[in-house]
């Protein structure tokens, strides 16, 4: 594989002698103003990821494309992004697969949208839900940066609470205030064994999407996850916790679509009313 070399346009770190990585994106005569460091992004322009530039000053710096974590933590936002911790756990648990075809209500700053697309390769298929234009345009410069053109990747103008006009997806992936307004759209929507995964911040969704979930007897399963992250400061001296640390972002909620409306509520006592004994609804949505 030929090396990668850096473009115009690129989202990369500067990374000094203390590890530091300091983020920016190339362009032509452009710098990047480090600790009084300036660098020339023509310096870098061209030249293989990882390798070594000189500020004006002489100080040397390796220059990296970015990594997608890098980039959506730095990159310009106006809605509170996915942080990657909790888009790795939403890949995983959404068992996201090379050609998915992939229902996203909430573009927000785009964050989610390149995990997605990063998941489901260029075979896959994303349709993302966004309520407003504007935000829509900000959102997709973001997606670009990392991925450029993304022709798999189609934005529709429109509230998701109203409806899906997919059928037969395999996943839905929400990170919308009350995702549980989706949930009858999702049952329509989602093929047999399809998965919905949910991003909430409080318990209080976790816990009002969950029944909504169960309670559709729909879904098989319903599992809520929640991501703690915590770096480790190594030296030849001193092995310790970071600090720092992010804490509690939010809550990811799974279900799994079963192929006929269940009998019964998962969960409920086998002798409980709510356990029901109503007849299979096979197929498709059901009140």
């Amino acid at each position: 594989m030929a090396p990668r070399l850096l473009q115009p346009g690129d989202p990369v770190v500067f990374v000094d002698r203390r590890h530091r990585s300091y983020y920016d994106q190339l362009a032509p005569g452009g710098t990047t103003n480090v600790r009084g460091n300036l660098i020339a992004h023509d310096e870098a322009l061209g030249l293989q990821d990882g390798s070594l530039v000189r500020s004006q000053r002489g100080v040397l710096f390796h220059v990296f494309a970015a990594t997608y974590s890098q980039h959506v933590l730095n990159m310009k936002r106006h809605a509170q992004i996915v942080y990657p911790k909790d888009a790795a756990l939403i890949v995983l648990w959404a068992d996201l697969f090379p050609g998915a075809r992939v229902i996203e209500g909430g573009f927000g700053s785009g964050a989610l949208s390149i995990a997605l697309l990063r998941a489901i390769g260029a075979e896959g298929r994303l349709t993302t839900y966004e309520l407003h234009e504007e935000p829509a345009a900000r959102a997709h410069k973001n997606v670009a940066a990392l991925l450029g053109e993304t022709p798999n990747h189609e934005v529709r103008i429109g509230d998701i609470y109203g409806g899906i006009a997919e059928r037969e997806v395999d996943r839905i992936v929400l990170d919308v205030p009350e995702p549980w307004e989706v949930v009858p759209h999702a049952i329509t929507s989602l093929r047999a064994g399809g998965i919905f995964a949910a991003y909430v911040p409080t318990a209080l969704q976790v816990h009002r999407l969950s029944l909504a979930l169960t309670y559709s007897k729909w879904f098989a399963t319903v599992e809520s996850y929640e991501a703690i992250v915590r770096p480790w400061h190594v030296t030849a001296r001193s092995v310790r916790p970071e600090q720092r640390m992010i804490g509690h972002t939010g809550f990811v909620v799974v279900g799994r679509k079963a192929a006929q409306r269940l009998l019964w509520v998962p969960g409920a006592p086998i002798d409980s009313p709510a356990s029901g004994a109503d007849e299979v609804e096979p197929g498709g949505a059901n009140g």
